[in-house]
């Protein structure tokens, strides 16, 4: 999120350079424009009004001419022509317009020298022999008049940079003033995505530009907590249906263990019963141990099952933990070896005892139960990456295809039942590990438990 504020807040300064690029070249524009118009209407008479008069003369019968070339040169783009004495009378003309040859007052003279003289754009200049007047074509050019105080001009000339510079800050100012205030309200539609992201629900204001998404993100945040309230409440009620169903299943089930297990020592009971009510008895503990598997990849998967967590060394734990197994029923079926190299020894770990007792319970017991009895199993540890690597490998037949596909993560339409190692998995997870199986070279199945650190 922060991320996306900072390319919102590269886009608002990047828009304000392109404003005042905008605005440099609009100036650039105006200059050249008036320049090249400037100089396209100079270009439509070949001598200006100055150079005119000083061309031309009076000579002593009072007859104007031009020197070194006709009049028509001259006067190459002007419309017409007139020469005014100081009493306003023509003393000459050329192509004057027939409305215009006539004597002019003091004002029409004073009008008529600053803009127009009957539409016509007029230029003016004072010789010796008297005011030159120079008609341009109507339309042709426009002229208007403009005043001003000598001191304000000079103070705008000279602090002309000045000027520029304050409102070019006041551009920025006003853009970093924009970018601060959208950047702001965009940070806190961003921390609302990332409290959204991690699950949480939010209430954001819904002012400023950035109303509408604040808006749509309030509603998405309260579908999601509805959302959120019906899972948990499902989750909660499959649960406690589970614990109540293990819970219900415990006190009848002991009482088939214990009867079954009576009836396989009665030597009062033929054979064959006994051999049943040994079978009977195997079963139940299969039915036991799937039960208290059901009830704890339920806890885990919710979260309802605390860590409780110790400080220990790896080598005593397990041999602590696989002399656990060896004096339970399953270890009349195996051998255990058990192998840790030196590092492994005295390696710190922080785990749940009963829960990694049970992941390994479930990993030999699983090589038990699938193998033609006598199974031999190994045990090897050794330090990896800062962690525990724990490797169980037995000699047994190995995982059927559809299971080992299922337990690498690629199940198919008959996944087969793997509740027993998925437990492992979740137990591995809890731990912040993880549990990884394979085949076995040449044959069996091979289990490699991952243990972080104690974190000191």
């Amino acid at each position: 999120m922060k991320t996306f504020a900072r390319v919102v807040r590269r886009y608002v300064l990047a828009t304000a350079a392109i404003i005042l690029l905008l605005m440099a070249l609009g100036v650039a524009a105006l200059i050249g424009l008036g320049y090249y118009y400037g100089t396209m209407r100079a270009d439509s008479f070949r001598y200006s009004s100055s150079q005119i008069a000083d061309h031309l003369h009076c000579d002593a019968q009072g007859t104007f001419v031009f020197d070194t070339q006709p009049a028509e040169v001259w006067l190459d783009g002007y419309v017409w022509a007139m020469v005014l004495d100081e009493e306003g009378q023509i003393l000459w003309r050329h192509d004057l317009p027939a409305a215009l040859d006539h004597p002019y007052t003091v004002t029409e003279v004073a009008s008529f020298t600053r803009w127009y003289l009957e539409d016509y754009p007029v230029f003016c200049q004072i010789r010796d022999y008297g005011m030159l007047v120079l008609g341009m074509p109507k339309d042709s050019i426009a002229r208007y008049n403009f005043w001003s105080a000598p001191d304000l001009l000079t103070g705008i000339f000279k602090n002309s940079g000045l000027i520029l510079a304050a409102v070019l800050v006041l551009i920025l100012a006003g853009c970093l003033l924009v970018s601060w205030r959208s950047t702001r309200s965009l940070q806190v539609v961003a921390n609302g995505l990332d409290v959204l992201a991690g699950g949480g629900t939010v209430e954001l204001p819904t002012r400023d530009f950035t109303g509408e998404l604040a808006r749509r993100l309030n509603q998405t945040s309260e579908q999601l907590r509805r959302r959120n309230e019906i899972i948990r409440r499902r989750d909660e009620a499959r649960t406690n249906w589970i614990a109540g169903v293990s819970h219900d299943i415990r006190t009848p089930l002991s009482l088939i263990l214990g009867w079954a297990e009576q009836l396989q020592n009665d030597r009062a009971v033929p054979e064959a019963a006994r051999r049943k009510a040994a079978g009977i008895r195997d079963q139940s503990e299969k039915i036991r141990a799937l039960v208290e598997d059901l009830n704890l990849t339920s806890k885990l998967q919710y979260g309802a099952q605390p860590l409780r967590r110790e400080a220990c060394q790896a080598g005593p734990l397990l041999r602590g933990l696989v002399a656990d197994f060896c004096n339970g029923p399953l270890a009349q079926g195996c051998a255990v070896e058990l192998e840790l190299s030196p590092q492994a020894e005295n390696f710190p770990l922080s785990v749940d005892r009963a829960l990694l007792g049970r992941a390994l319970d479930n990993v030999l017991g699983n090589s038990v139960r699938h193998n033609a009895a006598p199974v031999r199993c190994w045990i090897e540890a050794q330090v990896e990456d800062g962690g525990l690597s724990i490797t169980l490998k037995d000699d047994g037949r190995g995982y059927p295809p559809a299971v080992l596909a299922a337990l690498q993560g690629e199940p198919s339409e008959h996944t087969p039942h793997i509740l027993g190692l998925h437990v492992v998995e979740q137990i591995l997870q809890a731990h912040g590990g993880q549990a990884s199986f394979w085949q076995n070279q040449p044959h069996g199945c091979r289990v490699q438990l991952y243990l972080p650190g104690q974190k000191t």
